[in-house]
């Protein structure tokens, strides 16, 4: 038997120089060596083939030691490049292989569970983490168990058995047992320890806790690492949960937070929020401050919940929801990485339900219907929009290996909703996809979405060229959808020809100036070729009573407002809000003491709106920074005035509508 010398592969791998491949017909033992020091240097372009090639080579025997250290680093390799389930087999082979080979290969057999533990982690599942990492402990001594010591009392900070304190404070112990104890790594332990606290509702101890650990940072200065940051941001949440909101604020303007003068975080393409309800275990009083970083492709690339008093399940709701967030990757090239590494907010569910489809939805619905049949081993059940983004790229290189267009077509497709089409390559991306389906003859059901992106990518272009004005933006959105729904290959597709009609139409309606409005919306409300009850048609009738009451014709809205099957408190089952008339005036309510201290930031805030388009009941949902701007914002959200919509009663015309309220201090932009 073949037996190839294997290096200790407990210490994590650390950046190098690139590492060069050798060739197939060297010896075995050369391959091996050179994929383990590529894996070591975090290269796995380089690593991947040659352990793809040691995996089958007949001279390394199934089973054998050799072939589980292999199979443990392909495996992690794997899991870095996107291929998550492939590596997780992979490293499950090897765990098991190793876990026979003697008490030699504990430590190598502990970083297998550990990579096990981080991936049940990553997809929430908080039990099957719990058994990787204690696994992993069970297997090292000394200064090996701060692995899973954190990752343990990270992941059951919420559970309020006592357990996290414990692996925290065992932690805080091996640490002061070093010869030269390091003052940030005990810090940082001690800051996880106090985290804890906090979450248990022990806030007295926790501040006192991060008082003294902010003196083993080396108390407050301007220079700041990430480590810092995060150690006075937890500061910031203690002091204001005991009372202290001005030192609050203090520790908070030491992060940084809230001083970046273009802040991209009120731009996100997708800022989704968990429902409140039974599903998640919400209610709307419940509150999380949410850790994350975004990658340079807009995507999240880790989201963790840093303080909640709900439950694990509670928690990694906020955290879920998160994990979806997009940014558009122009916007953050403004941004210093330091702050794209990690940033926090406060969060709050939403009372919406999910908030109301957009009228494009239906469009998007059929366009996935149908993509879900060209790619059918593709699950986005339970996916991160950054995982999404890498399963699509690979599927359209498969597909085009193998000239399969609709497959091609239909991941683009998937990349123009997960990705939206503010870039040159997204928007080349749709050119792509839609000379693809018209060469195949592909149906409405892919060619009509995609139609309608190619609008939206050339329309963002646009924008993002001249820079207009609100009410020029609109008139080149009216253009555009206009002549989507003019075009001979959208008379076809009634389900486009409709959805560019109604966006077609201004948002704001003027009495003696509906008549060419109401002629588009009879249209769309008399469209029999989409189904009678379709989404499109309520809302065209929803729209038409709204008209109605602007020329004061109630009878005609008392008409169309029955025909739409809607309840009084509902917006419409798709579409619009009623028109935003006065945004308030963020700048009359912006606090003195963020003022002074230099803070910018926002506040996304759901409230009702009435029938004579008052607002009623905000709620903050988001905040960015945490806590410095929720009160001001529910003020401003009071002053917010939208078009008045009919309803027979004059109740609410929305319920848990929402919008994002930023604070910007003048003189900085």
């Amino acid at each position: 038997m073949l037996v190839l010398s294997i290096l200790a592969l407990a210490a994590a791998p650390v950046a190098a120089s690139p590492v060069a491949a050798p060739d197939a017909s060297a010896p075995l033992q050369v391959q091996f060596d050179t994929a383990t020091k590529a894996w070591e240097a975090n290269d796995c372009a380089t690593a991947l083939p040659i352990f793809a090639r040691l995996a089958v080579d007949p001279r390394i025997k199934p089973g054998t030691v050799p072939a589980g250290a292999i199979a443990l680093r392909q495996g992690q390799c794997l899991v870095r490049t996107g291929s998550t389930e492939e590596g997780e087999s992979a490293i499950g082979r090897g765990v098991a292989i190793l876990r026979n080979g003697g008490p030699g290969l504990a430590a190598d057999v502990s970083l297998g569970e550990t990579m096990l533990g981080d991936i049940a982690a990553e997809r929430w599942d908080h039990d099957a983490a719990v058994g990787h990492y204690t696994a992993a402990l069970a297997l090292v001594t000394g200064v090996d168990r701060i692995g899973p010591l954190s990752r343990l009392a990270k992941l059951l900070s919420f559970d309020g058995d006592g357990k996290a304190l414990a692996y925290a404070e065992e932690g805080m112990r091996v640490l002061a047992a070093m010869p030269a104890p390091n003052k940030l790594q005990q810090a940082g332990f001690q800051t996880l320890h106090a985290r804890v606290l906090l979450n248990q509702g022990r806030t007295k101890e926790a501040y006192t806790e991060l008082q003294q650990v902010l003196g083993l940072s080396g108390g407050l200065t301007t220079k700041v690492s990430i480590e810092q940051a995060t150690m006075r941001a937890d500061l910031a949440q203690a002091a204001l949960l005991v009372g202290r909101k001005d030192q609050a604020r203090t520790y908070l303007a030491y992060t940084g937070a809230g001083r970046i003068a273009e802040s991209p975080f009120a731009m996100a393409a997708a800022m989704d929020l968990p429902a409140c309800g039974p599903e998640t275990g919400l209610a709307t009083e419940d509150v999380a401050i949410v850790e994350f970083g975004i990658g340079a492709n807009g995507t999240v690339d880790h989201a963790q919940t840093i303080y909640s008093r709900g439950n694990y399940a509670m928690a990694s709701a906020f955290a879920r929801a998160v994990s979806h967030w997009f940014w558009d990757p122009d916007s953050l090239a403004k941004v210093p990485a330091f702050y794209r590494r990690s940033t926090r907010v406060e969060l709050r569910c939403s009372a919406s339900g999910g908030g109301v489809p957009d009228i494009s939805s239906p469009l998007r619905q059929r366009f996935l219907k149908w993509a879900s049949a060209q790619i059918p081993n593709a699950d986005f059940a339970d996916m991160t929009r950054r995982r999404e983004v890498e399963v699509m790229h690979r599927i359209v290189d498969d597909a085009d290996a193998r000239h399969d267009a609709a497959g091609a077509i239909a991941a683009l497709g998937v990349l123009a909703l997960a990705e939206p089409a503010r870039g040159k390559p997204a928007r080349d991306r749709i050119d792509r996809a839609l000379a693809l389906a018209q060469s195949a003859k592909a149906p409405a059901d892919a060619t009509g979405f995609l139609r309608l992106a190619k609008a939206e990518a050339e329309l963002a272009g646009d924008f993002a060229s001249r820079r207009p004005g609100r009410m020029t933006i609109e008139r080149m959105a009216s253009d555009t959808y206009a002549a989507l729904a003019q075009d001979p290959a959208a008379a076809g597709d009634p389900l486009l020809q409709d959805t560019a009609l109604i966006l077609s139409l201004p948002r704001l309606a003027v009495r003696g100036q509906t008549a060419p409005s109401q002629a588009l919306l009879r249209r769309v409300a008399d469209d029999e070729r989409v189904g009678s009850g379709h989404p499109l048609r309520q809302l065209a009738l929803l729209k038409l009573a709204n008209l109605a009451v602007v020329e004061r014709d109630f009878p005609a809205a008392q008409g169309f407002f029955q025909r739409t099957g809607l309840s009084e408190e509902q917006c419409s089952l798709i579409g619009p809000t009623p028109a935003l008339r006065n945004a308030g005036a963020a700048d009359s309510k912006f606090p003195a003491e963020a003022m002074q201290m230099g803070f910018e930031g926002w506040v996304r805030v759901e409230f009702n709106i009435n029938a004579d388009g008052t607002t009623g009941a905000p709620r903050p949902t988001i905040a960015y920074p945490p806590f410095v701007f929720v009160e001001a914002a529910s003020q401003v959200a009071r002053g917010v005035r939208y078009e008045a919509s009919f309803r027979p009663t004059g109740g609410a015309a929305c319920s848990a509508h929402s919008e994002t309220i930023r604070f910007a201090i003048p003189q900085n932009h």
